[in-house]
């Protein structure tokens, strides 16, 4: 029997943009091997944009090329994929072109709408990426990060409103994430828990839940079963004139794969990247988010839930507003920190003395992690009773939340 040929086979390269700058080529090889190359032009820039921090050196410089990786893609790309039910509802999506596991098939199918300013297109073959039988009509073609289904999607004005899903070349504003069928009012969590963020002054992307039935033209493989409220969040890494900000994740940085996301690295590791590479500013910001998370019993913030923004002429990081946040508590009642904080996982074994000793991991200064920890916990403690976005919580989840709440601020602020 004759072997049909996907449409993405034949592509056997793909040139990686920043915005409208050629920064270099990925190409895949017989064997199943897949490298990248930084173009000379890029190289030979005096103050290029960041691709990712991964790329430089200790001197500030680039890096040489990396050796090809046999059976995935280098981990600045694969981070750029989708994972788990977003990513079989992709390649069912775009079964013509992408072979079920296959990065690369993917991520040709998907480079048009990348998380940041990255985009993956075929190189010097224009004609495969309007080939029919690779670009489909009217196919989603977005990527978004994590294990969740959420979609990008257009918020419509004028008559007949609604949402629908961004699709082709247009880019979605907005993020929609879906309820879960297992879990009740996770949705309603994240609302909240962001509420509480903005009410403590830190950087949050404006939000809002909607009814699903505000969607229209969802295909069949992106739709779930579950019922409950959307939570409707404003993209980050897009401009309201289109323009894209390119963001990476701290699994991007750190060079580690979504697989090693919760073990990739420490909270201390990010907290020294960002004084040595960032500011000082940006590592306390990190460790005022870093008590959020504990005194809302966060436990699923790994390294892809933590990233960088490069605004402007992409040249400086920046730490981006923060993102999937909610309490994980009442859902795991036993759950922990997703990442080690000086050794040590669980919530109520953050005692001063823990973060003495995270804030020497992390060279910051002892005093000022202690104060930013309880004056956090203090804030988040008072605010979170008479926030008004915690009436939507459902009562078992906002019981469960008051709790842990309750217990975390005499830990964290004796």
């Amino acid at each position: 029997m004759k072997r049909v040929a996907f449409a993405t086979e034949r592509i056997q390269s793909l040139d990686i943009w920043l915005n409208d700058l050629l920064v270099g080529t990925l190409v895949r090889t017989p064997g199943d091997y897949h490298a990248f190359n930084l173009s000379a032009a890029y190289r030979s820039m005096n103050d290029p944009p960041v691709l990712s921090l991964s790329l430089r050196s200790a001197d500030g410089g680039l890096r040489r090329d990396a050796k090809p990786v046999r059976g995935a893609l280098p981990p600045f790309f694969a981070n750029l994929l989708p994972e788990e039910k977003l990513r079989e509802a992709m390649e069912r999506h775009h079964a013509a072109s992408v072979r079920p596991g296959n990065d690369f098939d993917l991520l040709a199918a998907l480079g048009t709408d990348l998380p940041g300013a990255v985009r993956a297109l075929p190189s010097d073959s224009p004609a495969l990426a309007a080939d029919p039988e690779l670009a489909g009509a009217n196919r989603a073609r977005f990527s978004l990060a994590g294990v969740q289904m959420k979609l990008s999607v257009m918020k419509n004005t004028g008559k007949g409103g609604g949402i629908t899903l961004a699709v082709d070349d247009s880019q979605g504003q907005h993020i929609a994430k879906f309820p879960s069928l297992t879990h009740i009012g996770v949705s309603e969590n994240e609302f909240a828990i962001l509420a509480l963020a903005d009410a403590l002054g830190m950087a949050v992307p404006a939000r809002e839940l909607v009814e699903k039935t505000e969607f229209a033209g969802i295909p069949e493989e992106f739709n779930t079963m579950s019922t409950g409220k959307v939570l409707l969040v404003r993209r980050f890494d897009r401009g309201t004139d289109g323009t894209r900000v390119h963001m990476e994740d701290f699994a991007q940085v750190f060079g580690r794969y979504p697989s090693e996301k919760y073990i990739g690295a420490a909270y201390h590791n990010i907290a020294a990247a960002l004084s040595s590479g960032v500011s000082l500013d940006s590592a306390m910001e990190f460790v005022r988010r870093l008590a959020l998370v504990a005194i809302t019993g966060n436990g699923d913030m790994h390294l892809k839930n933590w990233s960088l923004l490069y605004p402007g002429d992409g040249q400086t990081p920046e730490l981006s507003p923060l993102y999937d946040v909610l309490s994980t508590i009442p859902y795991l009642p036993k759950d922990a920190l997703a990442l080690s904080l000086a050794g040590e996982k669980s919530f109520k074994a953050l005692t001063p003395d823990r973060w003495r000793n995270f804030a020497n991991r992390s060279r910051l200064p002892e005093g000022a992690v202690l104060t930013a920890v309880a004056e956090t916990a203090a804030a988040a403690h008072d605010k979170w009773s008479t926030l008004p976005e915690r009436d939507v919580v459902p009562t078992p989840i906002l019981a469960r939340i008051d709790a842990h709440i309750d217990e975390m601020a005499s830990i964290l602020n004796p």
